[in-house]
């Protein structure tokens, strides 16, 4: 990979973030949150005429994401104004230390309604009510919905618990992420161990039941060996390469030397199926790019970040890290068409049947792809 081509990169990747957030006419968080009929930009699950603001509004888990990648770039040194959009967003959603009547939260629905928390821990020091909606959150997820965790799953939560009902596979790639990285964060910034293991031993078990053992990919979601909802979708897989990354940073001793290996060997079984004309992966990771299946950017962008973070952490080999820089260049020359981040999927349910082909689901400007761009884009900028 050429400097010129990863400087070319960098500059499209920094004028389409900007654009779409900070520097954004109509994208202040305040006036988008307070407003039942303004949405942010990348917002499109919500933006429906016939429904409004309903189910997660503005506290869903692909706003999170994309204030968090912001955060992420002001950590990279990108400068303040970074942080302050994303606190901004946070306070906008806040009130007195509670989700306000404009973050539209519902805790009856499942591990979804957590993720923003994990944005939370990197302000609980310097504010006041953001560390006391951080301990409501974590106090509302570690204990009140304690009772959606069962020993069978290794601790793990089912991923929705509406109407007290289970889903078909409990365990879902995606709610580790949405799940974990909040309660890792906040146990790690107040020294509660005991949480640090739970939250080790939830991703042991993962590692440990929904590998398939042939090609050693994960299955989307399960309830145990041999009871999994058998596809390899490459979203659930990129959730999951970031949980690590993230939960990894906050844990440590023999949790962290085995999950790293774990980490190490996952990592290494995707990079076999990474497409080498396009430097990307397929939405059916394991399948080729017909029938409705291609190559798909949020998935991308997610391992462009996680191998990034992996090796800067010293979790994966440095190699891994160049393979995540890789396709972050090669993600932006291939999918960020002017103002747009296309072909991101919308969204996909573990029910056990092939939901993963629509081709009307490959979006442009889609949160759940746009806030791991970011993420990995920052990573970019670590390394400068």
């Amino acid at each position: 990979m050429s400097n010129e081509r990863e400087r070319e990169a960098m500059l499209r990747a920094r004028a389409f973030i900007d654009k779409l957030t900070v520097d954004a006419p109509d994208g202040d968080p305040k006036a988008i949150v307070e407003d039942e009929n303004r949405f942010f930009a990348w917002d499109n699950e919500h933006r429906s005429p016939k429904t409004g603001k309903t189910f997660l509004f503005d506290w869903s888990y692909y706003i999170g994401i994309v204030m968090e990648g912001l955060y992420y770039m002001y950590e990279a040194g990108a400068g303040a104004r970074y942080r302050d959009y994303a606190k901004r967003y946070l306070h906008a959603v806040e009130t007195g230390g509670r989700l306000n009547r404009y973050a539209g939260y519902t805790p009856d629905h499942g591990v979804d309604c957590y993720k923003t928390a994990s944005l939370l821990p990197f302000f609980m020091d310097e504010d006041a009510e953001l560390k006391e909606l951080a301990d409501a959150l974590f106090d509302d997820l570690a204990r009140k919905n304690a009772r959606h965790t069962e020993d069978a799953l290794g601790g793990n939560y089912w991923h929705v618990w509406r109407d007290e009902k289970p889903p078909r596979y409990r365990v879902w790639l995606d709610g580790l992420y949405m799940s974990q990285v909040f309660l890792a964060r906040y146990a790690r910034k107040m020294g509660d161990e005991e949480t640090l293991r739970r939250v080790a031993a939830r991703l042991r078990w993962v590692n440990e039941n929904l590998i398939n053992p042939e090609n050693g990919l994960l299955y989307h979601a399960g309830n145990g060996k041999g009871d999994v909802c058998p596809f390899h979708w490459l979203r659930a897989s990129g959730w999951y390469q970031m949980a690590q990354a993230d939960a990894l940073e906050c844990l440590s001793g023999d949790d962290r030397r085995a999950l790293s290996a774990d980490f190490e060997k996952l990592s290494r079984a995707l990079l076999r199926f990474r497409d080498p004309k396009t430097g990307m992966w397929n939405n059916l990771i394991d399948q080729s790019a017909e029938n409705g299946n291609r190559a798909e950017s949020s998935g991308t962008a997610m391992m462009a970040y996680s191998l990034q973070k992996g090796a800067r952490l010293g979790l994966l080999p440095a190699e891994l890290g160049e393979a995540g820089r890789d396709a972050f260049v090669r993600l932006t020359e291939e999918k960020l068409k002017g103002d747009a981040l296309t072909d991101v999927y919308l969204v996909a349910a573990a029910s056990g049947e092939d939901n993963y082909r629509n081709e009307a689901y490959y979006m442009p400007q889609e949160g759940k792809g746009v806030g791991p761009y970011i993420m990995a884009y920052a990573e970019m900028l670590r390394r400068g």
